[in-house]
C-alpha cells in the first residue's frame, strides 16, 4: 500500500509528539500540587501530544506554521491536564509559550515578506484577552487570570488564520464549557457553592478545533 504524503506527516507528527510529550510530563508532575498518577504519568501526556500533533502534520502538512501548532501543542497539553486536576494555569508555563508562539509568527512574517498575519493575531490577542478580563471583572473572579491568558493564547493562534476562527474558537470552548457543566466528575463548586468547570482545557480544544478545520 503506497502512503501519501499526508499519511507521513500524520505519522512523523505524532512520533514527535510522542517523544516530547514524554519529555515535557515531568515539568507536569512538578506543577502538579496533589499526586495524580494517571495526570503525571509520562505516556499519558505523550498520548494526548501524539494524538494532537499527528492531527496537525496531517492537516497543515509542510507549512511553517506546523513549527508553530507544534510548540503551542506540547506545553498546552500540560496546562490542559493541570487545569482539568486543579482548575488552575500556571504562569510560568503559560508566559513561554505565548513568548514562543508570538516569536514563532514573527518568524513566519518576515520570512514571508507578509506582516498582515500576524498583525492581525496581536489584534486577535489583545481583543480574546480583553474580553476575558472583562468578564474576569464582571463576573467576580469567576475567572481566573489563568483563563484571560489562555484566552490571548487561543486569540494569537487562531487570529493568525481569520477572525472568524478566533470567534468559532471561543464559541467552541464556550460550548464545551457547557457540556462540562452536566458531568458530575468535572465540574466542582466554590467557596460560594457556584459551579465551576477548568476552562483552560475548553479554550485549547476550541483552537485545535479551528486550527484543524482550516488546514
Amino acid at each position: 500500500m503506497q502512503l501519501t504524503a499526508s499519511s507521513w506527516w500524520w505519522g512523523g507528527g505524532a512520533a514527535a509528539g510522542l517523544v516530547l510529550g514524554a519529555a515535557v510530563s515531568g515539568l507536569t508532575r512538578r506543577f502538579l500540587r496533589q499526586e495524580r498518577r494517571l495526570a503525571a504519568a509520562w505516556w499519558f501526556g505523550a498520548v494526548l501530544t501524539a494524538a494532537a500533533m499527528g492531527l496537525l502534520g496531517w492537516r497543515v502538512e509542510a507549512r511553517g506554521e506546523l513549527a508553530v501548532y507544534g510548540l503551542v501543542t506540547v506545553l498546552a497539553v500540560p496546562l490542559a491536564v493541570i487545569d482539568w486536576c486543579e482548575h488552575r494555569l500556571p504562569r510560568a508555563w503559560i508566559w513561554p509559550l505565548l513568548a514562543g508562539a508570538m516569536a514563532g509568527f514573527a518568524v513566519l512574517c518576515l520570512v514571508r515578506r507578509d506582516p498582515a498575519p500576524g498583525v492581525r493575531a496581536l489584534a486577535a490577542l489583545a481583543a480574546a484577552g480583553g474580553l476575558f478580563l472583562i468578564l474576569a471583572v464582571a463576573t467576580g473572579g469567576g475567572i481566573g487570570a489563568g483563563d484571560v491568558s489562555a484566552a490571548a493564547v487561543v486569540g494569537l493562534v487562531t487570529g493568525w488564520i481569520g477572525w472568524a476562527q478566533v470567534v468559532g474558537a471561543l464559541l467552541t470552548a464556550s460550548l464545551l464549557a457547557l457540556v462540562m457543566v452536566a458531568v458530575p466528575g468535572v465540574r466542582r463548586r466554590d467557596e460560594d457553592g457556584a459551579v465551576v468547570v477548568p476552562f483552560g482545557p475548553c479554550l485549547l480544544a476550541g483552537a485545535l478545533v479551528m486550527v484543524l478545520a482550516n488546514g
